[in-house]
Order: structure tokens, then C-alpha cells, then sequence
């Protein structure tokens, strides 16, 4: 603000010296508006010439000066000119109650050069107070409105920055566009590096989303005038330190002349789509934006890939690299990326449809990937696909047996499909499939008499369907159900999983043996304090899904080669390496029993249940 600040007050001392005319030696009068006396008009610009060229110690020693002179003169306009000043040397000071207030003040004496100043001022201090929203409402209606050069270049960095402190990243970066049109040539420059820095704490969604916009405004005349290249140039950069091939190409189809002294680079990260390449020791990991389900459990999948590879924890070797399916399906581009990273292994599959493109393209370019959701039976072939996730189904159909081994049939299943449930449930005794997409109505389950429910959505449907189920009726909560199980309820296992603290007694299915470790068995409790330093809950299924694959990939990637290579024949013998580790790893697991694939393909585990005891 100081540079601003000099300008602003030079501009301002010469507008109370320009105003009206009729003056004496050659000088113009005060105009009627202002008021005040030559000597008055004098003695305020030099104060003012000192607060210009002061640093911020000085301006602020100017305080009794510019209180005494507003003492003087209280019945013209320039008191009120002293007022904005003195609201200026609030907001320096770190007074911003004062500060606001007397902007307010001048703001209440009617409109004018002055008012906007003090409107500027009042939302700054209101920014700097940590309301950059309400800064934003009153700085926002001011953008291209205001007249005075020196008024709008401090507008347009306030309102901008008060943007990027409310989140408001689209709003912020066409404000950094009109900031950069309305600056003065001399300021150009300085202004393109504070937007530079600015843009760098910008998701990268908004900055594609930026660039997309831009592509369709038309041809870039002037580029040091022109967001768009600032924009072209962030993305340039995020592109190169990702090796984010495919935003490389995009970047070269819809902004490849705004990239400057980039575009070789980005040309030749572009052109390495298909580069074979390894860092140690990197793990890859593909998550869905294509629906809300896969989005969530691609979230909690995260949390729990970073916890099995040691992120949390201080001097942790791993290194994680993720990209998404971009909503719309293009597995081969995002892996790709991932694979020009450097991933030595992948982690993918939220869903059956992308689990069986990726095992597709695991095949294809003999890299080792785990699943965490089982792909089409057909694509498990090949020595690189590994899968580490179960059906959810299985845990339905082990409760629904559960359900009618005790007699609680009918049974509703919440959450799954709508519709006819699939045969294998009906044989169970499940007689209808409810949908979670709205309101759960417990008046569906009146016509068939239900007696016990099944709950497959998420913990929102879990809760609702809970609050509203009759109270005969037997709950039973599916791998799906992240919410505390109520007294009573029936919850689906596998290995410690859920991981609870002090569980009952676990309960297995007919013929599930002695595979399936008990739920919260004395493991459990040291897995979940672990989790818990850094969790505010314990793990969702997909999240204990996410740290086994984790775990897994590390014994996969933790003993190649410290050092990068692009050699082809290099790249294959490690990437088969790591393949052949994962195959024979032996580590402690979530969400089964076993200790590793055992030479095999999928990981093997038994699914069963527990009943929560009830409160005595």
C-alpha cells in the first residue's frame, strides 16, 4: 500500500488545488464545494506532500497536525478531506474500528472523489479485519465506476484480494483482469507480478476453468494487458511441476500462444504422453469425479492411501501423485499423466466401470495397479492387476442371511438400487430396495411388514433411514454406512474392519472358519489410536480400503532404485519388480485377515458380521 498511498495523496492534494477557478497569481480557486481559504488550501497540501513522500512512521506522526487543522476548519470540505486522511493513519496503525468509522464519517457527508476514497478505505479495513465478504460488498459495486486513477488503483487491489480471502476465486480472477486493464502503464508491471502471486494460491480447477473462459473472449492483442497469459503461465508451471501431460495439451490447444518462453516445455511434457518413466519412490493414485458416490469415496480412498504410505508422519519417503478422471471417463489421459510423473504403481478404481479401465490399461503398458474395487471379471488378467477392494454386495448378502437366521424377514434394503432386489437377495428374504436420493419416508416399508433393514448409502441415508425405522425392526449396516451402529444392529466385517475401540463379540456366517479376525480385535484398537491422531473419526470402509492399498503399494515401491530414469528397458524391470512385491508382501491389513496376496492376484478375504450388543 505505500507506493498506492504516495500516489493517491499527490493526486488528491493537486485535485483541492485544481478545484474551480478565479485565482490569484495564475492559481485556480478553491471551488465552492470545497471552501476554505487560499492559506487553508496551502497549509493542507503541505501536510499532504509530506504524508506522500513519508514512510509510515512519518505519516503516521502527521496525526496531530491533520486533527488540528480538521479542528480549524470543521464547517468546509477540506476537514473532510483531513477526515480520510486520518483514516488512512487508523488503517496503517492496525486501527481498523477507527479507521472505519471515520470513513464511514466521510462517507455520510454526500459524494465526490473523497466519499470514494473513504468507501476504499472503510472496505480495506473491514478486509484487514478479517471480513473480507463484507469488505467484498461494499468494494464490488466501485469496480470501473470510479474516476480517479488513484482511487481505483487502490480499489482494484482491495476488492481483488478481498475476493481471494472469500473464496471467491472466479469473481477474483475477473477482478484481476479488470486490475490489470485499468493500470497505469508505469504500474503495469508491478501489478502483473502482485497478480502473478496472487494467482498461485488459485485452485487449479478455477485457473482451467479461467483459461477455458478465455479461449472463447477472442484474440489476445496485447498480452501484458491480458489476464489470459498470467493465467496461460500459472498453468504452465502447475503442468511442469505435476508433469501433468494431459493439461499440457490442453494448454497447447486453447492458450499455446500466450505461453511465452513455456511453450517448449509444455510442447515437450505434451509430446511425452506416452513416456516411460519412473521417480522413486512414487505411487500414482486415480480418483472419479463422474458422480457424487464415486466422488466421496474417492475422498476418503485419499485419506486412507496417505495414511498407509506414511504421509502424515515426519520423514515419511513416499511420494503421491493423483490426478482425476476429469468427470468425464478419460482414464488413459489421467494415468498417463500419472505415469509420466514417474508412478512406479497405481491405485485406482472407485467404481466396477473405471476399475476394469484401468486394469485395461495396466495390461497395456505392463504397469502394477491396485484396485480398489473389483473390475469385470475379464479384465483380472495379467500379471499387473492386483485387486485389493471387495463387492460391497458381498457385505449385503452376509447380512441379509444374518437377518434371516433370525427371523427378521421381510427385509428392506436402503440405499442399493431401486427396484426388484437382485435374486440372490429375494432368496434371502429381501423384499424390496429403497432409494436414498430424498427424504427417506418410513411408509415404504408398511405394505410388505418389513422386519429388518439393510443399510447401503452413505452415512446422510444411514442416519435418516435410522431416525425413521420402527423400532421392532433389526438394523443391519452395510460396508457403505459410516455411522455409529446402534444397540442391537447387525454390522458388516472383514479383518478389523470396522476398527471400534471395545467391540462385542464378533458373530460369523456359516462357514466363514477361522479367517475372519473379529472386528475390533485387540489390533484394532492400536490401528484406530493411530488413525485417530490424525482423523477426527475412525476409517470409512473405502478409507480402510485406501490405507491397505497404501500399505501394500509402499512393500511394492520402498526398495527400487533412489534415483529416476526414462530408460524403456530400465522402467519395465522396475516396474515388474515392483509388481513381483507386491505379489509376495507380507504386511498387517484392515480389511482382511490375510497378510498379502500370496502370490496371487486378489487379495483374499472373508466377510462376516457382529452384533452390537445392546445397553443393559
Amino acid at each position: 500500500m505505500p507506493a498506492i498511498a504516495g500516489a493517491a495523496l499527490i493526486a488528491l492534494g493537486a485535485a483541492i488545488a485544481g478545484a474551480g477557478c478565479g485565482a490569484q497569481d495564475g492559481a485556480e480557486a478553491v471551488s465552492p464545494a470545497l471552501g476554505g481559504s487560499p492559506e487553508a488550501q496551502a497549509e493542507l497540501r503541505r501536510i499532504l506532500s509530506r504524508f506522500a513522500s513519508g514512510a509510515r512512521a512519518e505519516r503516521i506522526a502527521l496525526e496531530p497536525e491533520l486533527l488540528a487543522f480538521r479542528g480549524r476548519h470543521a464547517g468546509d470540505g477540506l476537514a473532510r478531506v483531513a477526515t480520510a486522511h486520518l483514516a488512512w493513519i487508523a488503517l496503517e496503525r492496525g486501527d481498523l474500528r477507527r479507521a472505519e468509522a471515520l470513513a464511514a464519517e466521510v462517507e455520510a457527508e454526500g459524494p465526490g472523489a473523497t466519499e470514494d476514497l473513504a468507501r476504499v478505505l472503510r472496505g480495506a479495513a473491514l478486509r484487514r479485519d478479517g471480513k473480507p465478504k463484507p469488505a467484498f460488498g461494499v468494494l464490488r459495486p466501485l469496480v470501473s465506476k470510479v474516476i480517479d486513477a488513484y482511487v481505483r488503483s487502490l480499489l482494484n487491489e482491495e476488492v481483488t484480494t478481498a475476493a481471494m480471502e472469500a473464496g471467491a476465486w472466479t469473481q477474483a480472477i475477473e477482478l484481476m483482469g479488470v486490475w490489470l486493464r485499468e493500470a497505469d502503464d508505469d504500474d503495469r508491471a508491478a501489478i502483473r507480478a502482485q497478480i502473478g502471486a496472487l494467482l498461485r494460491k488459485v485452485p487449479l480447477a478455477h485457473l482451467v476453468a479461467a483459461m477455458r473462459a478465455g479461449e472463447a473472449a477472442g484474440e489476445v492483442v496485447d498480452p501484458q494487458v491480458d489476464l489470459r497469459s498470467l493465467v496461460a503461465e500459472r498453468l504452465a508451471i502447475v503442468a511442469r511441476e505435476r508433469r501433468d501431460v494431459a493439461l499440457a495439451k490442453e494448454l497447447l490447444d486453447r492458450a499455446g500462444a500466450l505461453l511465452g518462453n513455456q511453450g517448449d516445455a509444455i510442447s515437450e511434457l505434451a509430446a511425452g504422453a506416452g513416456t516411460a518413466r519412473v521417480e522413486p519412490p512414487t505411487v500414482g493414485l486415480l480418483l472419479s469425479t463422474r458422480t457424487s458416490e464415486s466422488r466421496r469415496r474417492g475422498v476418503e480412498m485419499a485419506a486412507g492411501v496417505a495414511h498407509g504410505l506414511g504421509l502424515l508422519r515426519p520423514g515419511s519417503d513416499a511420494r503421491l501423485v493423483s490426478r482425476d478422471d476429469g468427470g468425464q471417463g478419460s482414464v488413459d489421459e489421467a494415468l498417463s499423466s500419472l505415469t509420466a510423473e514417474g508412478a512406479a504403481v497405481l491405485i485406482a478404481g472407485s467404481d466396477r466401470e473405471q476399475a476394469t479401465a484401468v486394469a485395461k490399461f495396466a495390461r497395456a503398458n505392463a504397469i502394477p495397479v491396485l484396485l480398489v474395487h473389483p473390475p469385470e471379471p475379464a479384465a483380472l488378467d495379467g500379471a499387473f492387476v492386483f485387486v485389493v477392494g471387495e463387492e460391497p454386495a458381498r457385505g449385503i448378502e452376509v447380512l441379509a442371511a444374518a437377518l434371516a437366521e433370525r427371523g427378521a424377514r421381510p427385509v428392506a434394503l436402503v440405499g442399493g438400487a431401486a427396484g426388484a432386489p437382485a435374486p440372490a437377495l429375494a432368496e434371502r428374504g429381501v423384499a424390496l430396495a429403497l432409494p436414498c436420493d430424498a427424504a427417506f419416508d418410513p411408509r415404504a416399508l408398511r405394505p410388505p411388514a418389513v422386519r429388518g433393514i439393510i443399510l447401503a448409502g452413505d452415512a446422510p441415508c444411514a442416519e435418516q433411514a435410522i431416525r425413521a425405522a420402527p423400532r421392532a425392526v433389526t438394523l443391519a449396516l452395510g460396508f457403505e454406512t459410516a455411522v455409529p451402529p446402534p444397540p442391537g444392529s447387525l454390522v458388516a466385517t472383514a479383518g478389523l474392519f470396522p476398527l471400534v475401540a471395545a467391540p462385542a463379540g464378533a458373530q460369523r456366517p456359516p462357514g466363514a472358519g477361522d479367517a475372519s479376525a473379529p472386528a475390533g480385535a485387540p489390533g484394532a484398537s492400536a490401528a484406530l489410536a493411530v488413525w485417530l491422531a490424525t482423523h477426527p473419526s475412525p476409517p470409512s470402509f473405502w478409507a480402510a480400503l485406501g490405507r491397505d492399498a497404501g500399505v501394500l503399494d509402499w512393500a511394492g515401491v520402498q526398495r527400487l532404485p533412489k534415483t529416476g530414469t526414462e530408460d524403456p528397458a530400465e522402467v519395465k524391470a522396475r516396474r515388474l519388480a515392483a509388481a513381483s512385491a507386491l505379489s509376495s508382501a507380507t504386511v498387517e491389513l484392515w480389511t482382511t485377515s490375510a497378510t498379502g496376496f500370496g502370490g496371487k492376484r486378489v487379495l483374499p478375504r472373508v466377510v462376516g458380521y457382529r452384533e452390537i450388543e445392546k445397553a443393559r
